[in-house]
């Protein structure tokens, strides 16, 4: 064989390699958003609460956040190829068990906390494949093919993310919420015989080879007290101040300080702190977790305004989302285009508040709204997309550009923690601030009516019936699991419309929190990011 055929062969594993880590990409991040759409249905079938609907995003991103820089460091240790292929083995089986979780149960677990425990096995699975994806071009590239290599996997990235919730719909009309789970088979199954084929191993060769269990550890208390806090405080008996809450923040809190300061002294950490050093990868963290927490942690929540208080089935919700999932797919290659001229910077500064801007948009929302008003989100969504499609990619790059390239694993992974923890602390902190809103509007506006058979003690009973249903029940007009006791009342429209005025008031509020996240990411992206941090 000459010299060029061998070029030419290894330049087609290239591209197939590309293509089997896009697969792993595509599902990890797919399965972040495609719930949204069927969590109404999973909510029904399986009987669920709002705090337990919350955990079948949050099991999977918390799981994905925790376990993912010790799964990265396995790779560059044990080789990427090889874990790689096993986290996409694992993120299968688990998908296999999510859509069976409605005929069995774990122990005496129920069919919902059976659901977010196989939610947590795919988290574990996700966990292999962002990161190691990433780290596989970065071995695999070089030069302006690196950068046309990641702008790809920028778009596959925002693709996935953005196109979840019109695959979910689709799916869940067409055949059922368990389908969300089984598509995953199919394209595990390619990704794993396409990775053992095309991809080259690579590792680090100075990584030593044992896991930073302490790093570990105390990450997982400190993630899982912040988020089991924030979505425990919606319970009716718990509350910001509760001795509980509190001593769940403090513990979070304690375990945060000792990882930081283990970390430091550790010679091969986990995530080692002092990466954070370096201005522009702190400033692309921060951006990332803005990113995750103002915009794909929000999406949930716009769906339950689509489906549960207009009315839109799930198809129709995802189509009207087209739109933010076609611009986010065609303006990510543009991205990576444009890195190179200039430069990642202004690209992400620029994404960030189009998105902010686009979000806050859909604040305009109303309790008024019918089907029709769907269309005050359209503008929103426009601009979002566009924003999400340049995001990725610069974002991406600046998390392995600026370390030496030995590290990309590390660095990778860290970026990809922020980004998990920004879906996960978003989702809970919304879902608390929502809860509260609901809760205070509910109570304001009963107490306000003027009628001669409502006694303070009757009013006082309704308030805490209706709160208790929760905003899930509230945005469907008290019409959904966990209303009916107030079906049968003689005040029944009354007490309908303030649950649907009080949703859509807390929606609101959440709206805009979320674009004020996202509006941080862009001001810290104009005072970390640097030029000059850029080592390749």
């Amino acid at each position: 064989m000459s010299e060029n055929e061998q070029v030419q062969v290894k330049s087609k594993h290239k591209g197939w390699a590309l293509a089997a880590v896009c697969f792993g990409l595509f599902m990890a991040l797919l399965d972040v958003t495609v719930v949204n759409v069927a969590m109404p249905q999973i909510q029904s079938d399986l009987h669920a609460s709002f705090s337990n609907i919350e955990w079948v995003i949050s099991a999977y991103t918390l799981t994905f956040a925790v376990v993912l820089v010790s799964v990265s460091r396995l790779g560059d240790i044990f080789g990427r190829k090889t874990v790689f292929i096993w986290g996409l083995a694992v993120f299968t089986i688990g998908s296999l068990l999510c859509g069976l979780s409605s005929e069995f149960k774990i122990a005496g677990f129920s069919h919902i906390e059976t659901l977010n425990i196989c939610r947590g096995i795919q988290g574990i699975g996700a966990s292999a494949l962002m990161p190691l994806s990433l780290a596989i071009i970065s071995a695999t590239f070089t030069g302006k093919q690196r950068g046309m290599a990641i702008g790809i996997w920028g778009g596959v990235s925002g693709l996935a993310t953005a196109i979840g919730p019109l695959v979910g719909g689709f799916l869940v009309d067409v055949l059922n919420w368990q389908s969300i789970f089984y598509v995953n088979l199919p394209i595990g199954i390619v990704g794993i015989l396409l990775s053992i084929w095309a991809i080259e191993q690579s590792r680090d060769e100075h990584a030593e080879r044992k896991i930073d269990f302490f790093g570990l550890i105390t990450f997982t208390i400190f993630m899982f007290c912040l988020v089991y806090g924030l979505i425990r405080v919606n319970d009716a008996d718990l509350g910001w101040t509760s001795p509980f809450i509190l001593t769940l923040w403090g513990i979070g809190a304690v375990a945060l300080i000792v990882f930081i300061i283990g970390e430091l002294r550790i010679k091969h950490p986990m995530i080692d702190p002092r990466l954070f050093k370096i201005p522009s990868f702190t400033g692309a963290a921060i951006a990332g977790f803005c990113l995750s927490c103002g915009m794909y942690a929000l999406l949930f929540y716009i769906s339950l305004y689509l489906q549960n208080f207009l009315g839109f089935d799930a198809l129709e919700t995802g189509l009207r989302m087209i739109s933010f999932s076609a611009l986010s797919f065609f303006f990510a290659p543009l991205s990576g285009m444009l890195m190179s001229k200039v430069g990642p910077k202004w690209i992400v500064v620029v994404a960030m508040a189009l998105m902010a801007v686009g979000v806050w948009i859909m604040s305009g929302i109303s309790p008024t709204d019918t089907r029709s008003d769907w269309l005050v989100l359209l503008p929103g969504f426009i601009i979002a997309g566009i924003g999400n499609g340049l995001i990725n990619p610069p974002i991406s790059n600046l998390a392995v550009g600026t370390v030496e390239r030995r590290r990309a694993g590390m660095a990778s992974g860290v970026n990809n923690v922020a980004r998990q923890m920004g879906i996960a602390f978003g989702t809970a902190l919304f879902g608390a601030v929502l809860s509260n809103r609901y809760t205070t509007l509910i109570t304001d506006k009963i107490y306000d009516l003027n009628n001669n058979h409502l006694t303070d003690s009757v009013k006082k009973a309704i308030s805490e019936g209706v709160s208790k249903a929760g905003p899930i029940a509230g945005s469907t007009g008290l019409s959904g699991s966990g209303s009916e006791a107030f079906q049968h009342n003689p005040l029944y429209s009354t007490i309908k419309e303030i649950a649907r005025t009080s949703f859509i008031e807390g929606t609101t509020q959440v709206i805009q929190i979320a674009a004020i996240a996202l509006a941080i990411g862009m001001v810290f992206s104009i005072l970390l990011i640097r030029k000059k941090d850029m080592k390749h």
